[in-house]
């Protein structure tokens, strides 16, 4: 099965939200790389440079990762690798394909606009620092925070409907 077409401002706001349920529900990150908030959301910086020439049309190549030799101390062995999960990896593939599932019907900006919603992380860092001129990080334990929150007031509201178990 072929990856639909998407815009790079889709694909920040479906890592963002992968890596935040992630580290929700699994109390681990997604990513090594941090997110940073800038104008239009949180960002990964390496993805972002290198899909920012298609601007808002698709994206039409593989994302790839700067690999170093183990033991290597500079750069000149240096390699570009597309990331690929394996076998082992299954329960992220999973855990990626069902945050595909629930977001895929939004545009990037409908993501956008509700990574800028009130107290969503981005939200909490733009507050915080009133500029994203300097494109502060959003740190993990933030996003955790919040998205364990959203976890826990849905289920609040399914046990206060009468359904603990949906």
């Amino acid at each position: 099965m072929g990856v639909p077409p998407i815009t790079q401002m889709k694909l920040q706001k479906l890592l963002f939200y992968a890596h935040a349920w992630h580290l929700a529900t699994r109390e681990n990150p997604l990513f090594d790389e941090d997110f940073e908030a800038w104008a239009w959301g949180p960002v990964l910086r390496d993805v972002y440079f290198q899909t920012r020439e298609f601007g808002k049309a698709p994206i039409t190549k593989h994302i790839s990762r700067l690999t170093v030799a183990p033991g290597e101390k500079h750069f000149l062995n240096a390699r570009f690798e597309t990331p690929v999960l394996g076998e082992a990896d299954q329960d992220v593939k999973a855990f990626i394909r069902s945050v595909w599932e629930s977001h895929k019907p939004f545009s990037g900006v409908q993501l956008s606009n509700s990574t800028h919603a009130p107290g969503e992380p981005w939200t909490i860092i733009k507050d915080k620092y009133r500029t994203l001129d300097g494109k502060p990080t959003i740190p993990n334990d933030l996003i955790a925070e919040v998205f364990k929150k959203k976890i826990a007031d849905a289920a609040a509201s399914r046990a206060a409907a009468g359904n603990p178990a949906a």
